[in-house]
């Protein structure tokens, strides 16, 4: 009878823990950390152009998280994104470029726009709406490098094995 007490105990208890875990603390946790990871590996090179390059891993990654409907990590990447794009490659591309247009406002405008609008996606988890302004945000990408970046030819290309 102990030992049955005991076992039904041990069961209960795992049980119990592996209900309240919080996944999505682990998965940031760990993503976050590769982020770290990489960014370490990045050469010295303009602030700029470290920023763009770490926003691009995250973008990437964003679209394999759309594509597979992940609510977790969209909502993680798209914040991660938003502070990455939205306030620091903005902000070093201004320092940068003192001249910065009006164009450039608008366009800053139109990802955060869209940004906003897939995090709220991901909140309600909305596969549809996720897939539609993901689209937006990756026009709103492409706008703002074809105008600031002049020799960047073609589209950007977010997939896994893309460039960009």
């Amino acid at each position: 009878m102990k030992h049955t007490l005991i076992i039904l105990a041990l069961i209960m208890g795992t049980l119990t823990t592996i209900a309240s875990c919080n996944k999505s603390e682990e998965v940031r946790v760990e993503r976050v950390e590769e982020v770290e990871e990489l960014q370490a590996d990045v050469p010295e090179e303009s602030a700029l152009a470290g920023a763009m390059k770490k926003a691009g891993i995250t973008m990437r990654r964003l679209s394999r998280a759309v594509g597979n409907n992940n609510w977790v990590e969209i909502d993680m990447w798209t914040h991660e994104l938003k502070e990455g794009i939205g306030f620091s490659c903005v902000t070093l591309y201004m320092i940068e470029n003192p001249h910065v247009t009006e164009e450039f406002s608008v366009l800053s405008n139109k990802f955060n726009s869209a940004i906003n609008k897939l995090i709220m996606c991901s909140k309600r988890q909305d596969r549809i709406n996720a897939n539609l302004e993901f689209d937006n945000l990756v026009e709103s990408c492409d706008a703002c490098h074809k105008s600031f970046n002049k020799d960047l030819e073609g589209q950007l290309d977010f997939t896994d094995s893309g460039g960009g």
